[in-house]
């Protein structure tokens, strides 16, 4: 019975799968699609969440410890922490998957429209890392991810190829999809809460406002600002996302007769997140 028992165990070790860990939804989206079943996959950020003030759980930390890589995208939680996962955490491969990628500043984001008092506060060097917005940028990711695991599971280099080529087409095909709703936009300005989507506005020619200041709800000033400019644009809709504040998107809403929208910069069911949004925009631009 014990060898029974020592067989199964045993056979139960030898099928479990490799475990990686990514920060957000879309990364493990983005590994599925080549990895397929090969692999188990630990998202890091919960649902929900804001990206930029999570803060690691005991819990996160164990399955960070049993993973074999750990594919970054420029967070800044990943920053403050990454040189202690690697002294704490020797066999982890940590993986940056913006590798290639040329990353826009921050400081941009507000100078059309906010004042420029506030620029001191982040004349500093900062860089947008929500590169996972432009389906073409994510090409560049998915190539990089492709790179690490063949590295570490050589033996999947066949099957990861294969999914790697038909993920690269389906980025094409998402793209065109994206242009040809897109294409027939009046108005190129969208409001967006949080600024997130600067490298989708910056592909698909759009100009976006964000709500969000140097990551706090606006000042009555400013809001003041972005009703005139959202009237004056005769914008109808204002973007939010899980996880961020809604008081100052409610309160343009309401004083600019524009409806509000959910996305999520975060979803899992990525493509699906992308199509919406460009559906979004080009119904109410």
């Amino acid at each position: 019975m014990k060898k029974i028992i020592l067989l199964c165990f045993s056979f139960l070790i030898l099928q479990a799968k490799p475990l990686i860990s990514v920060s957000i939804a879309p990364q493990a989206f983005f590994v599925k699609k080549i990895a397929a079943n090969t692999l188990n996959i630990n998202i890091i950020l919960p649902p929900n969440s804001n990206e930029h003030n999570f803060e690691f759980k005991p819990s996160t930390m164990k399955d960070l410890e049993k993973s074999d890589i750990y594919f970054t995208i420029g967070l800044e939680f990943e920053k403050i922490f990454i040189d202690k996962f690697k002294q704490n955490f020797p066999k982890l491969q940590v993986v940056n998957i913006q590798k290639n990628i040329t990353l826009l500043e921050t400081d941009n984001e507000h100078e059309h429209l906010h004042d420029h008092s506030h620029k001191h506060e982040h004349s500093h060097e900062h860089f947008d890392p929500h590169t996972w917005l432009d389906p073409i940028l994510v090409q560049t990711m998915a190539l990089n991810i492709y790179n690490a695991l063949i590295q570490k599971y050589p033996q999947n280099k066949n099957l990861y190829k294969q999914n790697l080529d038909q993920f690269l087409i389906e980025l094409n095909d998402l793209n065109f999809q994206i242009v040809s709703k897109l294409k027939k936009l009046k108005n190129k300005e969208f409001v967006v809460y949080h600024p997130s989507w600067t490298y989708f506005a910056r592909r698909y020619n759009l100009i976006q406002i964000p709500v969000e200041i140097l990551g706090k709800e606006p000042k009555s000033k400013d809001l003041q600002k972005l009703i005139a400019l959202i009237k004056n644009k005769n914008i109808k809709i204002i973007f939010v996302q899980n996880g961020f504040p809604e008081n100052a998107a409610k309160t343009l809403a309401k004083e600019c007769n524009a409806k509000i929208y959910k996305i999520d910069h975060l979803s899992y069911d990525w493509e699906n997140e992308l199509l919406k949004t460009a559906e979004a925009l080009s119904q109410n631009l």
